[in-house]
């Protein structure tokens, strides 16, 4: 049924007539609780009905039909013409008779006061903005350019780091070649530093590396670039200078580490190695630079030199390089690889951990041969691929034995860029899980941001197939590529785990809690879980704890084990709890 109920006319005689009529069924209809877009519209609709007229008698009235209410305005004098807005319920009796006396006396110059009001309300509204606004875009670009120095530089040193290295040599290569002057690429490694890493641990190390670069900075111009390469390695971008001229530079180097280190409550020593490349003469390229330095650099390790300039005639690190790279292919045909395993533990609850699988070697004459060193070599030669796939093959394996030994734990493996690659790369994963009947969601594959970034579209399809297979999918060491939160967004994936290096330097940097903060948030809008890496405290767990991650890994809880070892471990686990590493 539909009622209608009349409280107002509007009679104006007053100029100017469309201003007075705009404010006054503006107001009413804001009254009566109409949006501002449609208040606006039915005000700017009677002013425009009533161009040109000197005055004007409006009916105002309220309609109900079928539970709609409408704010209904016509002309007294011309009844097809009228306009209408919603209103979102029956205005009450008060607020009407509110409205039947205030627009009574609303005049030229109450609504000019009413008008000014509104102007500086709105004004205000915009300050506030305004100010909202560039506080927020000072707050984003602080924070981008602390993810960005976080991305380029090295946590412990604050040098830079390999990508700002290379970033930075490439920009001056180029202008090296259009001017025609000389540059030299310097690598340095430390001797006999994982002795002392070793011994005394490595917190004791990380002081250590702090003091080294700390050194190296004096020895240096400030248009040189000193930048850490990983572990105990550096390296130093020297702009216009000759080998002969980078000679005196690796002699600073060295005379600079002769004084004895005081580091709690030791002293200690440590000598140096330093390769040398010039360009162009060495090469025309910052990677061929690095690469021929590093050589350049092993030789004069093994001949226990301070530095060594490249020579292509006396390049024995290379046939030495030759030779392991020949011994790392027939130990991943062998069985000589061994898979350690790290476990990864609820912040909340006592379930079962979930454990990593991290890749060992040890050499029948090297001893163990460090993963950041031969695993480089395995990518670049190609040999990745075989050796990922034996990794899951074994991982699986052992999965499949400790589910059916009552131990029913996940197991994730670091999957390589090339398999990802592989165009049966699906078909290669659910083989291999039906051979050992691995339970549904038992294998977690962990990728990184770049590897997803490569090829966003072969990613997306093959993550598609791996899910289907009940396989979880991880993003590993987020927070230090440069992905597209538009791609993952889109991805089948179901775990996130954050970099130790922003985990590690938390407490000591805000701008690190804050990105991992973020992180967390941002998993888990996007439904996924999160693991933090790099915990060695019970203050970064207690932390990563009250931030809503959900399992933590690092050395706090153990070290990467051997197969026998983990198996008592997790056995203990699930008898007794959790025993932390006493580190």
């Amino acid at each position: 049924m539909k009622t209608s109920e009349h409280i107002f006319t509007l009679c104006v005689e007053q100029q100017p007539l469309q201003i007075i009529i705009y404010h006054k069924v503006l107001r009413l209809a804001l009254a009566f609780g109409s949006s501002d877009e449609h208040a606006e519209e039915i005000a700017e609709s009677a002013s425009q009905h009533l161009q040109n007229r000197q005055n004007a008698s409006l009916l105002c009235a309220i309609e109900n039909e079928k539970e709609q209410i409408s704010l209904i305005i016509s002309d007294q004098h011309e009844e097809i013409w009228q306009e209408f807005c919603k209103l979102p319920s029956y205005p009450d009796c008060t607020t009407i008779k509110e409205q039947q006396l205030l627009l009574t006396g609303l005049s030229i110059p109450g609504l000019l006061q009413q008008m000014q009001q509104r102007q500086n309300e709105l004004q205000q509204q915009r300050n506030d903005l305004r100010q909202e606004t560039e506080r927020l875009t000072a707050k984003i670009l602080h924070t981008n350019m602390a993810m960005e120095h976080q991305a380029m530089h090295d946590k412990l040193t604050s040098l830079p780091n390999r990508p700002l290295l290379i970033e930075r040599a490439t920009h001056a290569l180029q202008i090296a070649k259009r001017q025609h002057f000389n540059c030299c690429l310097l690598v340095m490694d430390l001797n006999d530093f994982k002795d002392i890493n070793d011994a005394l641990g490595h917190q004791i190390g990380d002081l250590m590396l702090q003091e080294v670069a700390s050194r190296f900075k004096h020895c240096l111009r400030n248009s040189d670039t000193l930048a850490r390469l990983g572990g105990d390695e550096f390296a130093a971008l020297l702009l216009n200078t000759n080998a002969e001229q980078a000679q005196v530079v690796a002699k600073k180097l060295h005379k600079a580490l002769l004084q004895p280190f005081e580091l709690g409550g030791n002293t200690l020593s440590v000598g140096i190695s330093i390769g040398i490349t010039e360009f162009p003469e060495h090469g025309e390229d910052v990677l061929s630079l690095l690469r021929r330095a590093d050589v350049a650099m092993y030789h004069a390790k093994h001949k226990k030199l301070s530095y060594s300039i490249y020579n292509p005639l006396l390049d024995e690190h290379s046939i030495e390089r030759l030779a392991l790279l020949n011994d790392l292919n027939h130990a991943i045909k062998e069985g000589g690889l061994e898979l350690y395993y790290q476990p990864q533990v609820l912040t909340a609850g006592d379930g079962l951990p979930s454990l990593e699988a991290l890749i060992r070697w040890t050499h029948p004459q090297k001893g163990l041969v460090f993963p950041d060193r031969f695993i480089p070599m395995a990518e670049d030669s190609g040999l990745i691929t075989p050796m990922t796939w034996w990794v899951m093959e074994t991982a699986v394996a052992q999965c499949a034995a400790w589910h059916k030994a009552g131990l029913p734990v996940n197991v994730s493996i670091n999957f390589s860029a090339h398999c990802l690659q592989e165009t049966d790369v699906a078909e290669r994963v659910e083989e291999c899980i039906k051979r050992h009947a691995l339970p549904d969601n038992a294998l977690v594959l962990e990728i990184t941001e770049s590897m997803i970034m490569e090829d966003p579209h072969q990613a997306s399809t093959v993550l598609l197939k791996i899910d289907a297979m009940k396989v979880d999918v991880a993003i590993d060491d987020f927070g230090t590529g440069h992905s597209s939160l538009a791609y993952l967004k889109h991805l089948l994936v179901d775990e996130l785990k954050i970099d130790r290096s922003f985990v590690m330097g938390m407490h000591e940097h805000d701008n690190d809690e804050i990105i991992v903060r973020t992180a967390i948030n941002m998993a888990h809008s996007m439904g996924l879980r999160v693991v933090g890496e790099g915990v060695e405290d019970r203050k970064s767990w207690d932390a990563l704890t009250a931030m809503g991650c959900e399992r933590i890994q690092g050395y706090f809880i153990s070290r990467p084990l051997p197969v026998d070892q983990i198996t008592r471990w997790l056995e203990a686990f699930s008898q007794d709890g959790l025993k932390l590493d006493d580190i």
